[in-house]
């Protein structure tokens, strides 16, 4: 915001010193940063001359800096009424009402300040911002080009014109504004920030840090920097320096909705979902008209498995805003996980519509669709790889998996191989994983679950009947067989849920450790926090599946805390498990050990001996093995004798689970919306020359080699 003043050097202070002079020193202390020292100097003028506009002008400025809009507006406005000709004190009481949310008075106060300083360009950037508050966008641009017409280098404008574009979804027009800002003036922070926060959206997270790191050793106090360098980190999945850069923005600014927003993501990205939608809500609260705070509700409610709270948020927030790109694209992933797929398309192609290089967007009709020889995207996405300097990793691993997806549809094993391979090295580069400790992790569980543990604690736990367990490694089969059981009348599929391990960890411990001293009251006790978690869900529904894969860890546990639920493990040939696997870019937190073909190994072997552990250590009957290959071949009989395992009555509905209408949330999503079918069987025969690797590791466990 702009200040008036009349700068001219103080005369001799003395005895005889004139309310002019006595105005410098209090613009001197002001420049100063001397906020105090000049507002007594200015109440020491308004006392002699009480309708001095330019010491009530300053006045008015100074306590609005000091957080004071309301009581500065009044000052103004006294200012005004001394001065009715003077257009920047019109122009900076339309700033204030615009900071205090109250547009239509900034509007007209900024069309009285243009009409009275035609000529001044600070009077038409800030017309034009209160235009842009009030979702104005083409009356916005009109004022900051009048602006920049007065002076074609007013970076103010620019930097505007920048926020403009960036609001229409033309990225790479607002790069181009705020590049310009920058060529002009090399440390200007706003656009230095605006810069780097759509870096980030553009998956280039790296060059928004390297921005906004600069931005911050100019001024490291900039809330706004410190939350914009925060996402940027959250996209590379550093989550300490997120959770750091979130915090220390809340330190500098309390009511930072977008901050609350930020930290509500990185407990999304933990699961911790509770503490995640406590974050939303009262980022809602400070900011309830942004429809940003709506969809991430939206997508904390999608991932904790709440499709209906889901879709009511992501609603609310294209109520606010019909073009707003996250609320699309999470409704299109909610239409995905309904089933809808053709919805799905629509929604994607109508974000394709906003904003033509949205990356998401193509990348989820890729996954939607089945690709075809000749398809211009696979061009789209090659091009796009081609231009993409050493330091885009972010947005090169999507590409690659894109990729990969498009050569496999379309049947050219030998490229699509190649863009998997370099996707899962690029993104392998930023996981913190170490396979000793899977390795570590299974030895604990084995020597935890001992044959004598087992038998002093059994004969407790919680007696509901109602979980079904659907583990075993990803890529499987659990989503397929999750389905065929959700598609009973009775049974509510829950999807993948981390409650499990929540509720097994134990005053800090998790598990296995949190079982060193575990008692059977313990135990009964877990069981009917996890039942009464579940149960939230759909207090209707007799059974209630879970099919997170790595429960597989926890059987013995299950065994113990819930004697009378159903566990159903999923088994597949371990190269077409692995690969599937390999090929698949999974979420954010998930999967670690899934983007390298030797580590890959490694953690199949450790899930196997496990399973052989629970094997030996239960009594026969305590889970089910579904073998994948036999569901698809003979699916209606496989079929009936889950069903009946689950101690379900049949329904001919189960035996067309594509058909069922419900959330599924994992990367088989668009596989379950077919029919049962073989083509995935043997997949990786396909693939054979490029698996030495991860065949090495498996050794005899690979069939027919």
């Amino acid at each position: 915001m702009s200040r008036r003043g009349f700068i001219r050097k103080p005369g001799r202070r003395g005895k005889n010193i004139s309310t002019e002079q006595q105005y410098q020193v209090a613009v001197q202390h002001l420049d100063k940063g001397e906020r105090h020292k000049s507002e007594l100097v200015l109440r020491k003028i308004l006392c002699k001359v009480p309708r001095h506009p330019h010491a009530l002008h300053l006045l008015g400025l100074i306590t609005h800096q000091s957080g004071k809009t309301e009581r500065a507006i009044a000052i103004i406005k006294k200012a005004i009424g001394a001065a009715p000709d003077e257009g920047q004190f019109f122009a900076n009481i339309c700033e204030m009402y615009r900071v205090s949310g109250k547009l239509d008075e900034a509007i007209s106060y900024g069309k009285q300040a243009v009409e009275i300083s035609p000529s001044s360009t600070a009077a038409h950037a800030n017309l034009g911002i209160a235009y842009y508050d009030s979702n104005n966008l083409d009356a916005a641009e009109a004022c900051q080009r009048r602006a920049l017409k007065i002076d074609n280098r007013f970076v103010t404008s620019l930097n505007n014109l920048g926020s403009i574009e960036r609001a229409r979804n033309n990225r790479q027009s607002a790069i181009g504004y705020f590049e310009e800002v920058l060529k002009y003036t090399p440390n200007h922070l706003e656009s230095i920030n605006n810069l780097g926060a759509l870096l980030t959206e553009i998956w280039q997270p790296e060059k928004a840090v390297q921005l906004l790191s600069r931005a911050l050793r100019l001024q490291p106090n900039y809330a706004k920097a410190h939350c914009n360098i925060a996402k940027a980190y959250m996209v590379l999945e550093q989550y300490e320096k997120a959770i750091t850069g979130f915090t220390r923005a809340l330190e500098l600014d309390q009511e930072f909705a977008e901050a609350y927003m930020g930290l509500a993501n990185v407990y999304q990205e933990h699961d911790n979902y509770p503490e995640a939608e406590k974050l939303a809500e009262k980022a809602a609260a400070l900011a309830p008209e942004k429809p940003g705070v709506h969809s991430l509700a939206g997508d904390i409610y999608r991932s904790w498995e709440y499709p209906e709270k889901a879709a009511v948020c992501y609603t609310k927030a294209l109520e606010f805003d019909p073009n707003h790109l996250p609320a699309n694209l999470g409704l299109g992933y909610l239409q995905m996980q309904s089933g809808d797929m053709d919805l799905a398309e629509k929604t994607f192609e109508h974000v394709l519509k906003l904003d033509n290089s949205n990356l998401s967007a193509m990348l989820s009709l890729i996954d939607v669709e089945k690709i075809e020889k000749g398809d211009k995207r696979i061009e789209v996405l090659e091009k796009e790889l081609e231009q993409l300097d050493s330091m885009a990793e972010t947005k090169a691993i999507e590409l690659h998996f894109g990729l990969g997806k498009c050569y496999n549809d379309t049947r050219k094993y030998n490229k699509a191989f190649p863009h998997f391979l370099e996707g899962c090295r690029l993104k392998r580069k930023r996981i913190n994983y170490e396979p000793v400790g899977t390795d570590g992790k299974a030895d604990t569980i084995i020597s935890t679950f001992s044959a004598e543990k087992v038998r002093s604690l059994a004969g407790g736990g919680c007696p509901s009947n109602v979980p079904i367990f659907i583990l075993g490694m990803p890529r499987s089969g659990t989503t397929l067989t999750e389905q065929i059981i959700a598609s009973h009348p009775k049974v509510y599929g829950a999807g993948e849920l981390a409650d499990l391990e929540q509720v097994a960890s134990i005053n800090g411990k998790k598990y296995p450790l949190s079982m060193e001293n575990i008692t059977r009251e313990k135990l009964r006790s877990i069981g009917e926090r996890y039942v009464a978690g579940l149960q939230e869900r759909n207090p209707q529904a007799d059974r209630i599946t879970d099919k997170m894969p790595a429960n597989f860890n926890l059987i013995g546990l299950i065994h113990l805390i819930l004697p009378n639920a159903r566990i159903i493990h999923v088994r597949r040939n371990p190269v077409d498990t692995c690969l599937s696997a390999f090929t698949i870019l999974f979420n954010k937190k998930t999967q670690h050990h899934s983007y390298d073909l030797v580590e890959l190994g490694r953690y199949y072997l450790a899930y196997t001996r496990i399973m052989d552990h629970w094997r030996r250590l239960l009594p026969q009957g305590s889970f089910y093995e579904l073998q994948y290959e036999d569901l698809v071949a003979d699916s209606e009989n496989q079929t009936r004798a889950l069903i009946e395992f689950c101690g379900l009555d049949w329904e001919d509905a189960c035996i067309a689970p594509h058909k069922t209408s419900r959330s599924v949330k994992t990367a088989s999503i668009t596989q379950v919306r077919e029919p049962i079918y073989t083509s995935s069987v043997e997949r990786w025969r396909k693939y054979e020359k490029f698996l030495e690797p991860l065949l090495n590791v498996l050794e005899d466990l690979v069939p027919n080699r």
